[in-house]
């Protein structure tokens, strides 16, 4: 018993050890990777127009906080960014013209929403506005957390900056329609550094449903991006961007229907039974 105990040992080891080397060479590959501009080229502060006209009024305010697919990394136009293209779907929707602003920069995370963006989005756009943008906002959207589920953030942290940063917005705009977009799957990705991807998708696991359940606090929808997305790409979808690891301007598109739907639904009311950290909620 005691020879085998030994060899099974060695062969753990030798299997963790292996693991080890191979996460070792894919940080190595990783940091020669070639990723897109941190800052694509234009800033969303736009008025979107609907594709019909229906109802009179003043535009909907929409204010967007988050990380890089907020800011447009993937895509080379405005028109094509992801709050662009929700603003299009609400402006289509509602017949109205809907100007959009987004606070969102690459390589944000939820720490930085509290004191960086949300703090932004608090002041005046340009000295000449009379009011900042975000207290007025119609609509609120928040796509944050790639960044954390790769930099591990804990998830004590995680649920104290994101609840800060949804309580605040709900205090600064009580009357807003707020959504919250989850992580989405990172599993596709960037295949060339696996499993570096599969364990941050492991990890996007604790972080998702403490997403889930801080939107149901502040009687924010959420929209489910892991689980609603993958479902409508099909082998012959050009999801990705160049760099294979934003969304392109299509994926951008699903994003887009997901988050507009999820507004439509509605808050979302509970946790699925099951709690928050169960695995069938992740």
């Amino acid at each position: 018993m005691d020879r085998w105990l030994a060899r099974l040992a060695r062969l753990v080891g030798a299997a963790a050890g292996t693991f080890a080397g191979v996460v070792a060479v894919q940080f190595m590959r990783l940091r020669r990777m070639e990723f897109l501009p941190g800052h694509p080229g234009f800033y969303v502060n736009h008025r979107v127009e609907p594709r019909e006209a229906t109802a009179a009024g003043a535009p909907l305010r929409l204010a967007v906080l988050g990380d890089s697919t907020t800011s447009g990394v993937g895509v080379d136009r405005a028109e094509d960014s992801l709050p662009y293209q929700l603003a299009q779907r609400l402006a289509d929707r509602e017949g109205r013209t809907v100007h959009v602003v987004s606070y969102g920069w690459a390589g944000a995370r939820v720490a930085d929403l509290p004191p960086k963006q949300l703090k932004r989005a608090l002041e005046r756009l340009r000295t000449t506005d009379a009011h900042p943008f975000l207290p007025s906002a119609d609509v609120i959207a928040v796509v944050i957390g790639s960044n954390d589920a790769t930099h591990n953030t804990a998830p004590p942290r995680y649920r104290t900056d994101l609840r800060a940063t949804l309580e605040g917005i709900r205090a600064a705009a009580p009357d807003a329609r707020i959504v919250l977009a989850g992580i989405p799957r990172f599993r596709g990705a960037l295949r060339a550094i696996e499993p570096l991807i599969t364990l941050a998708d492991l990890y996007a696991r604790l972080l998702r449903p403490i997403s889930r359940a801080e939107a149901a606090r502040v009687n924010a929808a959420y929209a489910d991006l892991a689980a609603e997305v993958p479902p409508r790409i099909t082998r012959d979808t050009p999801f990705l961007s160049s760099d294979r690891f934003h969304p392109s301007v299509v994926g951008y598109g699903l994003w887009a229907d997901v988050i507009f739907e999820a507004l439509d639904r509605g808050p979302v009311r509970s946790m699925p039974a099951g709690g928050p950290l169960s695995p069938a909620n992740a």
